[in-house]
């Protein structure tokens, strides 16, 4: 008598095959878990690095000095204005905005020209500046003077004026860090203001006499 043969059933098998899908489909899991915490703390490094190298200019200006005038019974009076940078990483200045009464001056000559008619070179041979502003940069607890004129030994009708005038100027500048971050700070307010790039205004400050 024949016998037909029948498949035999392995029911264990089945069972194999889900525990092999289940365990792939921990393993994709765990790897793409894996991938979104290394990402994350790259990213939350990159923050971490870029708060590390936060950069925070304040805009200053001096009107007196502690050197004493001769000839006289007090100090002797400045006109000085002076970036520090008290952030923890440099700062890129990008540009200045000065302004007297409300108008933009491209220079010292300007600011001159429009506070104190009459004035000559003389008048201003005391003077220390810089002759530029831009690009310059200000380690993290360090600072830059623009431009400083102390109060001369003898009347200077010039000075005068401009330090009896320094109310009506305000200024403002665009810096960055080293990461690009940018931001604009304003002497009026003390307040800062995060931007994309630091697009210039029409006219910008030279600490200069020159024109450009």
């Amino acid at each position: 008598m024949e016998h037909e043969s029948h498949p035999h059933h392995h029911p264990h098998g089945t069972g194999v095959r889900w525990l092999d899908i289940i365990l792939g489909v921990a393993a994709t899991i765990v790897s793409l878990v894996s991938l979104w915490l290394g990402l994350h703390s790259a990213h939350s490094m990159e923050k971490l690095v870029e708060a590390n190298s936060y950069p925070y200019l304040e805009l200053m200006r001096s009107t007196k000095s502690l050197t004493p005038l001769p000839g006289s019974d007090r100090t002797r009076g400045v006109v000085e204005y002076e970036m520090v940078n008290n952030g923890i990483g440099p700062a890129r200045i990008e540009w200045v905005e000065f302004k007297f009464k409300g108008k933009p001056v491209r220079n010292l000559k300007a600011l001159l020209d429009a506070c104190c008619a009459g004035w000559t070179a003389d008048d201003t041979r005391t003077m220390n500046l810089r002759n530029g502003i831009d690009g310059t940069l200000v380690r993290a607890g360090s600072s830059v003077k623009m431009f400083t004129w102390p109060e001369p030994d003898t009347p200077n009708r010039a000075f005068t004026t401009l330090h009896g005038q320094m109310d009506d100027i305000n200024y403002s500048a665009c810096y960055c860090s080293v990461f690009d971050e940018c931001y604009v700070q304003h002497y009026d307010t003390n307040r800062v203001e995060p931007v994309k790039q630091c697009t210039a205004p029409a006219v910008t400050f030279q600490p200069s006499f020159k024109n450009g």
